[in-house]
């Protein structure tokens, strides 16, 4: 891995001809650090960040969101919609989507990019035994296929039984002529095939090494549809650790910095660093929250659930180990999603929180704790992630348990005793993911732009053994709400969705099947000499989304 010193007097070197002033390797590279390294370089089948984050400059995607949350076509030509006739609903209920590629792109070993390698792709995931992460939508999907004549138009036929999947993505454009004898739907061969670790794709950038354990570089390939690369050079360094990519930061080691988990400490520092470092603090569309288990019979009392969420001080946990500044939720999209709502709040008012829970009939004993009618005592688990160790499956925050803590010691304060249990994430998530886990979860869901709520909130989305692309884990069951989610998911037109999203979301907000706590905002760095920089913040958008963007000003322009 790669360590920087650690930052102390006159370590930054902010002045003219310091390390913060000029590019970590030349004029011609930008040096991106990262706090976790990809597992391998195909999307379809990594669930890492990381892994996406190093992605962006080297694939193009149908559809891409920027920095204003707003989508915009990449691969494809245009954003299908009822309005341009690309989007509309058969007369068996089935959706039809068509996809028009961009003519004129290329592979990088110079192969046209066609149709027919998006419909190999979906080919290969078919034959791809579960899970992986789009496995479901891939189920879903009824058809698809390449019309007589027109090699770049593409069209997806979703099944009418599985109304969520046109809402998401359903995987990436891989080459055809590169693949499709390579086996990879089978594990062991795609565990040991070179392709997952030295691509080729289609974006501005192409792969040109992976020292692992260390870094990934990229060269510029050639021109992006909206324009031609101005670097020659993109390198991606790995650190295991927010300290050692802040202390690579304040080296000047690095030019950008994503994937963090840089807290206020680590934000203080490097705004101290001076004015050759830009700290970007950019809201994100990541919702730590605590899941409740449904199922529990105390738990399943709404008023329940209200006295929990009045006994909890969310500003305390925002500024306490999680570092401030975040924006309180509320719900489960945050005050910049276009489909956010006035909801009703629940603020800290542990008073109230008493009332409730008497009124439930949870009284204090002797000792102070609750007790039910049936003198049993109200103990509830809260099931938590701790970062796994190197290497894991899964990524988690360094300071969730202790935030976990936090609220099982607030919750003390009105009779409630929380045991927390704070779990490697390889092994919490799991759990999680499979409602195996008595009471509360706490955790995070990062979601694109994409989101509908259907897989969260639905009643047929309770995730089981069988079910495991469904996400509502607290097993949240009500037929109003499942009204709503159909709707939503059977309306082709944006606003309208929007307006069924936000009456979601107010229904929600009464039941409270979770505990909402916040948006965490993301923190990542920049030199200032290296222009475009636009984060995203928002699942799959990293920092190298617009890479072909990014430039180093000249002296003149970078005073």
């Amino acid at each position: 891995m790669n360590r920087s010193a650690p930052d102390g007097p006159g370590q930054t070197g902010d002045g003219p001809g310091g390390p913060l002033a000029r590019p970590a390797a030349g004029p011609g590279t930008a040096v991106v650090g990262l706090g976790e390294e990809p597992d391998m370089l195909v999307q379809d089948f990594s669930l890492r960040h990381a892994s996406w984050a190093v992605l962006n400059p080297l694939m193009l995607k149908l559809v891409r969101y920027d920095d204003a949350w707003r989508p915009w076509p990449e691969l494809a030509e245009r954003i299908p919609s009822v309005d341009n006739g690309d989007r509309r609903t058969l007369d068996d209920g089935r959706v039809e989507v068509r996809w028009r590629l961009r003519r004129g792109i290329r592979w990088h070993d110079g192969a046209p990019v066609t149709a027919h390698d998006a419909l190999f792709t979906h080919e290969l995931l078919t034959a791809t035994p579960p899970p992986y992460p789009h496995h479901t939508v891939i189920a879903a999907i009824s058809e698809m296929f390449v019309p007589r004549g027109d090699d770049h138009t593409l069209v997806v036929r979703y099944r009418a039984d599985e109304p969520f999947a046109p809402y998401e993505e359903w995987g990436t454009v891989l080459p055809r002529h590169l693949l499709a004898d390579a086996g990879l739907h089978d594990a062991g061969v795609r565990e040991g095939h070179p392709f997952l670790r030295a691509p080729v794709f289609h974006g501005p950038f192409r792969f040109a090494e992976w020292k692992q354990g260390d870094r990934i570089t990229l060269t510029a390939a050639g021109p992006h549809p909206a324009g031609s690369p101005h670097l020659q050079r993109i390198e991606f360094r790995f650190y295991p650790g927010p300290a050692e990519l802040r202390a690579a930061a304040l080296a000047g080691d690095v030019d950008v910095t994503d994937l963090t988990g840089f807290d206020t400490d680590d934000a203080a520092a490097l705004d101290a660093a001076g004015d050759a470092l830009s700290v970007h603090r950019t809201p994100s569309l990541t919702w730590e929250h605590i899941d409740i288990n449904l199922d529990d019979p105390v738990l399943g009392r709404r008023e329940v659930r209200h006295a929990l969420a009045h006994g909890i001080d969310r500003r305390e946990i925002a500024d306490g180990p999680h570092g401030g500044r975040h924006p309180i939720a509320d719900s489960w999209l945050p005050p910049r999603h276009p489909a956010a709502a006035d909801v009703v709040r629940y603020p800290y008012d542990p008073d109230w929180a008493e009332a409730l829970l008497d009124k439930a009939g949870l009284r204090r004993g002797s000792d102070g704790l609750r007790v039910g009618p049936d003198g049993q005592p109200l103990e509830l688990d809260l099931l938590t992630t701790r970062p796994a160790s190197p290497g894991g499956r899964w990524t988690a925050s360094a300071t969730r348990a202790e935030a976990a803590r936090i609220v099982a010691a607030q919750l003390r304060r009105v009779g409630v005793r929380v045991r927390v249990r704070a779990l490697p994430s390889d092994e919490a998530f799991p759990l999680i993911r499979r409602r195996r886990f008595p009471h509360l979860a706490m955790f995070a869901w990062s979601m694109g732009l994409e989101t509908t709520g259907y897989l969260m909130w639905h009643s047929s989305k309770v995730p089981n053994d069988d079910e495991w692309y469904g996400i509502n884990v607290s097993g949240w069951r009500c037929e109003e709400n499942d009204r709503l989610l159909d709707a939503l998911i059977e309306e082709h037109r944006l606003e309208r969705r929007y307006e069924l999203m936000r009456r979601q979301q107010r229904l929600w907000a009464e039941e409270l099947p979770s505990l909402p706590l916040y948006f965490p905002v993301s923190v990542t760095t920049a030199k200032r000499r290296l222009r475009g920089i636009r984060p995203v913040g928002v699942f799959g958008c990293y920092a190298t989304w617009n890479s072909w963007e990014w430039h180093w000003a000249a002296d003149a322009e970078a005073m």
